[in-house]
């Protein structure tokens, strides 16, 4: 390997670990192209920012005999970059032939496969059944009205368990129902992907209703089955729960991509993107009355394991619930342009269903919409960090 190659690393999910008494960082691909996982000294987190494809391995070798306080040969250097290789962590060859490898795989699938069956609950039916059962048991909401927009979390089963009992108890599905499903498309390169797969779970299959999506695909550009279905959470807790509680219903399922970008140049991401207008005007269109919509979205993001230079603990926990009961407030009372700049005042909090909530806001323009929240909480997620959940209703 030449002194002069640039080594670029890809998006990575980087997670502080303590590995056998020193503190590390973990590193793995969140889209799952690559499966390895590696752990690096949390003190060469400095080398690993500047592989960004414009320093070669010798301005590595500086950054790491800085941050380590010893001279570090380039052989050293050269073997963190291959290992990184091997891994599919860096863009490069290597990347583009797992890449392809994977997609390939993917578009064979005939369904979506759970991803997370075994490890974010159990694969076996029966132990799944009590293990969701004993999530609803954890709290009992009081609607007002059963809602036909259901906002739920897709934090971690066990963490979030009353927010998925405070949704999902409130939910009633007449037989028949039409499900429009949207999830927070963490890895999603696109404004939105429509899935055209069945859902499998251990619990059965859930059916998309193809009359529907194929009418989706013929009027939006959707980017229908984008990869990052593929191990996307936020849309298989739903599914899940739904199988669970109910026996006739279909499916239409999205992921969203972030709209940060707009709110940060000051854009309207309406107007900005016109695929979300679009969409908003035909979702109304398909709208009746056995049609519902759920939301599989998280709130706050707060602490270390989320870029923060902070630890996040009870005050910060306040201040995100309180953050989050504004933002949906300003939602329910029913005036976009209020609720575009309470989004934008919420960038600093990390909410990762803050663009689909902007998706929501457009698709009930001109509804006479009012809701409820639930159930609200801040729940620590990690070494000096937290997630804020809520689970809302909305009708007319």
């Amino acid at each position: 390997m030449s002194p002069a190659f640039t080594p670029r690393l890809r998006p990575l999910e980087v997670l502080p670990l303590n590995w056998q008494g020193r503190s590390s960082l973990l590193l793995r691909d969140p889209l799952g192209y690559s499966q390895e996982t590696l752990v690096v000294p949390q003190v060469l987190g400095p080398v690993l920012a500047l592989m960004d494809g414009h320093h070669d391995l010798r301005d590595l070798q500086v950054a790491a005999t800085r941050v380590l306080g010893r001279v570090v040969l380039l052989e050293e250097i050269v073997h963190l970059v291959e290992k990184l290789d091997r891994s599919g962590f860096l863009e490069g060859e290597n990347f583009e032939r797992l890449r392809r490898a994977a997609e390939e795989a993917w578009r064979r699938e005939p369904v979506r496969p759970p991803a997370c069956a075994g490890q974010a609950y159990p694969r076996d039916p029966e132990s799944l059944r009590r293990f969701l059962d004993e999530i609803l048991s954890s709290f009992a909401p009081q609607p007002r009205k059963p809602p036909r927009i259901l906002i739920a979390p897709h934090l971690d089963l066990r963490s979030g368990a009353r927010g998925f009992a405070a949704a999902y108890r409130a939910l009633e599905l007449p037989p028949g129902a039409r499900v429009i499903l949207l999830g927070t498309g963490h890895q999603l390169e696109a404004p939105l992907s429509l899935l055209l797969k069945d859902m499998d779970t251990p619990l059965g299959r859930v059916w998309i209703e193809r009359e529907v999506t194929s009418r989706l695909v013929e009027a939006l550009p959707v980017f229908p089955d984008h990869f990052a279905h593929r191990r996307e959470h936020s849309l298989e807790f739903q599914a899940l729960f739904l199988r669970h509680l109910f026996s006739e219903f279909k499916v239409v399922p999205f992921l969203v991509g972030s709209m940060e970008p707009y709110l940060l140049r000051g854009e309207d991401p309406l107007e900005a993107q016109p695929l979300y207008r679009k969409w908003a005007e035909v979702l109304r269109n398909l709208w009746d009355e056995r049609t519902y919509m759920i939301l599989g979205i998280d709130f706050a993001h707060l602490g270390k394991r989320y870029g923060d230079a902070f630890s996040a603990g009870p005050e910060e926990g306040s201040r995100a619930v309180a953050r989050d009961r504004q933002l949906m407030e300003t939602l329910l009372r029913g005036d976009y342009r209020a609720f575009l700049e309470e989004a934008r005042r919420s960038l600093s909090f990390k909410i990762c269903g803050l663009s689909t909530l902007i998706l929501l806001r457009a698709f009930l323009e001109g509804y006479p919409f009012t809701g409820e929240i639930y159930y609200q909480e801040a729940v620590p997620f990690g070494p000096g960090s937290l997630v804020s959940i809520l689970a809302a209703g909305i009708w007319w």
